[in-house]
């Protein structure tokens, strides 16, 4: 019988039979996607994991020996299928056995040639890698080794807690911990949290202002970020809540005003989302302007849902037709064009007390910020795409609004991220 000798974050195989295949289950990564195991796994050429995914579907990934042309690893993933009494990956009948490990097994030793000459590309399969090789990245299997200090939410469902554990650096740090609501029983929760991971790597170093996780706890799915001492922030919709009473128009405007630099910015970056909602915004706490006044950021929150062009599918099969602009009901594509009408629609939202009050008033006895505000808002909701603003123009066109806004007296001052310095 075949046996796996675990050496750290490695797998070997040894020449024997393979005939029981829970054997090779401690080397198998459970529930996680394809994009996720190019990302976090497999870095050297002959590095080689098995998967199942979150739809159930066993992979056999390989590290191909030939570089892509920007010198990161390719992949090539082989999905491996039940065949009534075998297992095999469709197409090739060269790559079948009673088992799994088996079947891994024959590839290594004996049918790795015929393998490289049916994809055209030359692979070799020398190290499997087990779930513990994502440690190098801060993703643990569980949070056995977190120290809880304290907990800043009460629900059950995705509690939030302030934690310490040791980082791949060595040194044990704060952090905080947002667990995914449902424990990873929810498939499209899951695919969430996966996506999060993969994208904000990418995206790591690059300063944009996105909120983006340090690591992450595998079961129950959880990603870790930066603690901030002074005070945790919290998503753009709960913050609105939370100070509805000590915002005024000014800075409610100027909210507005850091939304739509956060998504310029990104369009900057050829990053988009074309369809932004208030959650999809988060709110740090950065400091004090005076003793009286609390400075805050908006930044994107997490790379879940953005769009890279060119890179990126943007078609959608659900549609939120209150929110979503309409030509996307025919064309199922998200685009900057309609990430612009969702501007205006999350306008409405930030504004929506002054927006209220004034709707109650006549029109003369509105400020005059008010209803400019209220006039871009028309024009980034145009019927027609094509008739929008741009966001760098909408950003031009706030600037302006501000100019004509009355001193604010709130206690809460927004300020804008400056890449500069983060």
């Amino acid at each position: 019988m075949m046996t796996l000798v675990e050496s750290k974050a490695e797998f070997e195989i040894t020449k024997r039979s393979m005939e029981d295949e829970s054997e090779i289950k401690d080397a198998v990564f459970y529930n996680v996607t394809v994009p996720f195991v190019e990302t976090f796994v497999l870095k050297n050429p002959g590095d080689f994991c098995i998967s199942r995914t979150i739809d159930g579907a066993y992979y056999l990934s390989i590290a191909a020996n030939k570089k892509d042309k920007k010198g990161e690893v390719r992949v090539v993933n082989l999905r491996v299928d039940d065949l009534e009494k075998e297992v095999g990956i469709p197409g090739m009948m060269f790559a079948r056995a009673d088992t799994l490990p088996q079947l891994i097994y024959q590839l290594k030793h004996e049918n790795m040639d015929i393998l490289s000459g049916v994809l055209e590309e030359k692979l070799t399969m020398n190290r499997l890698l087990g779930p513990q090789v994502t440690a190098m990245h801060n993703i643990l299997q569980t949070g056995k080794s977190v120290k809880v200090q304290r907990k800043l939410s009460q629900d059950t469902a995705s509690p939030i807690y302030i934690g310490e554990m040791k980082f791949s650096d060595g040194k044990i740090k704060e952090g905080v911990f947002e667990e995914f609501p449902g424990g990873g029983q929810n498939p499209t929760e899951l695919k969430t949290f996966f996506e999060k991971l993969v994208n904000s790597k990418s995206l790591r170093g690059k300063n944009l202002p996105i909120r983006i996780p340090i690591g992450a706890i595998m079961n129950p799915p959880t990603l870790i970020y930066e603690n901030n001492k002074l005070e945790v922030g919290c998503n753009l919709e709960d913050f609105l809540f939370f100070h509805q009473n000590r915002l005024d128009l000014t800075q409610r405007i100027k909210i507005c005003s850091s939304a739509v630099r956060v998504l310029s910015e990104l369009h900057h970056a050829d990053i988009y989302h074309g369809a932004s909602q208030l959650e999809h915004f988060y709110v740090d706490f950065v400091g004090f302007k005076n003793e009286d006044i609390k400075n805050y950021e908006l930044v994107f929150n997490g790379a879940s849902g953005l769009i890279r062009e060119g890179k990126s599918d943007n078609s959608v099969s659900v549609i939120d037709y209150d929110s979503t602009a309409p030509e996307v009901a025919f064309t199922r594509k998200l685009t900057k064009e309609s990430g612009v009408f969702n501007l205006g629609r999350l306008f409405e939202q930030i504004l929506k007390p002054d927006l209220f009050k004034s709707y109650s008033e006549s029109n003369e006895g509105s400020p005059e910020s008010l209803t400019e505000m209220r006039r871009l808002i028309s024009r980034a909701t145009h019927p027609n795409p094509t008739r929008r603003p741009t966001m760098h123009g909408i950003v031009m066109m706030i600037r302006d609004v501000l100019l004509k806004a009355p001193k604010s007296n709130s206690h809460i001052c927004m300020v804008h991220f400056d890449q500069f310095t983060n």
